[in-house]
């Protein structure tokens, strides 16, 4: 089986145009250099400087500002028909607020065979169950702030369910959001159970609990101004106030890649 490299990875962002200076700005100063041809920012507004800070790949979809399930499954459907058409080999999706170690990823994916139907991600409830169509599924979803890996054939696989329009109607017919109705789409109607890690990590668990001597393992993690990693681990590496680094994604790249030219 041929190598998978980051260029055989598509990366898209889900955001909002009121987010693009508050949470946009900390990933574009930090991990999306480390991944610049392989991430893409999709959003719901025209911003000129990110799209050139972000090398043209920036996306207004066009989608609405709202979080109703309309607007946020158009967008994750744009996400994903913009994937099918790099024709790379794995889409792997995460939000705003998430912190991702393009090098860990590349690490873990390749553990996969990408020809396979793969769907990997962390849960944050064991099962859920939906009507649709006149039936009753249980189904399994990874948690969308945490960020979530498909590989291709899978994706492939989803297209009557998924996409900018099939997406929405998906999420109307089975009253979802849209993590899970990805999920719902692999795990109940197609039958592809989700494959767990324990790299990808979002606010809704206690970052407070990961170890920072095990970041350098993780994939992803996210931060709220409520729930923040923390960096207490007696890193000789440069660590920034609060003030400076709200989201603790500079002290957290300043610990991965103390070559950084603001970690000096």
């Amino acid at each position: 089986m041929e190598d998978v490299t980051l260029d055989d990875i598509f990366i898209s962002i889900k955001t909002s145009e009121k987010f693009h200076q508050t949470r946009i700005v900390h990933i574009m100063k930090t991990w999306f250099n480390l991944a610049k041809k392989q991430t893409y920012i999709f959003t719901d507004g025209d911003d000129v400087q990110l799209n050139h800070t972000a090398n043209g790949h920036l996306v207004n979809t066009h989608c609405g500002t709202g979080r109703g399930y309309s607007n946020l499954g158009c967008k994750m459907g744009t996400e994903y028909d913009t994937f099918l058409s790099t024709g790379k080999k794995w889409w792997c999706r995460f939000d705003d607020d998430n912190y991702v170690n393009p090098t860990r990823l590349l690490e873990v994916i390749k553990g996969f065979n990408w020809t396979s139907d793969i769907y990997v991600g962390r849960l944050s409830v064991d099962y859920l169950h939906t009507d649709y169509q006149g039936k009753t599924y249980c189904y399994q979803f990874a948690q969308g702030g945490a960020g979530c890996c498909i590989s291709r054939p899978l994706a492939l696989k989803m297209k009557p369910w998924c996409g900018r329009e099939a997406l929405v109607n998906t999420q109307n017919q089975a009253a979802m959001s849209d993590d899970c109705a990805l999920g719902f789409i692999i795990t109940a109607l197609l039958k592809v159970d989700i494959i767990l890690s324990d790299f990808f990590h979002s606010d809704y668990e206690n970052l407070t609990s990961i170890n920072p001597n095990t970041f350098y393992k993780q994939v992803s993690l996210g931060w709220s101004n409520t729930n923040k990693i923390d960096l207490n681990n007696g890193s000789q590496s440069k660590v920034f106030n609060e003030e400076q680094d709200p989201s603790r994604f500079y002290s957290l790249h300043c610990m991965l890649y103390p070559s950084t030219d603001f970690c000096k």
